[in-house]
């Protein structure tokens, strides 16, 4: 899902906002990337300077195909 990425963002504040030492990882599709709240959330995560770990599964499948150029 293309909300891995912006959910990991919010455990990883959480976690930072608590003192958590812990962590946290999103893992995401290639077919999730043709979504924009991926890229939103990868933008806002390097703004924040949050400590998460982000793994994409690129195996060129998706649930549907893509309609964009991507």
């Amino acid at each position: 899902s293309s909300t891995s990425i912006s959910a990991g963002l919010g455990m990883a504040m959480a976690r930072d906002l608590s003192g958590g030492r812990n962590n946290v990882i999103a893992v995401i599709g290639d077919g999730a990337m043709s979504a924009g709240m991926a890229y939103e959330a990868m933008n806002n995560a390097g703004a924040l300077d949050a400590r998460l770990i982000v793994i994409l599964n690129d195996n060129d499948m998706s649930i549907a195909p893509p309609t964009g150029a991507m």
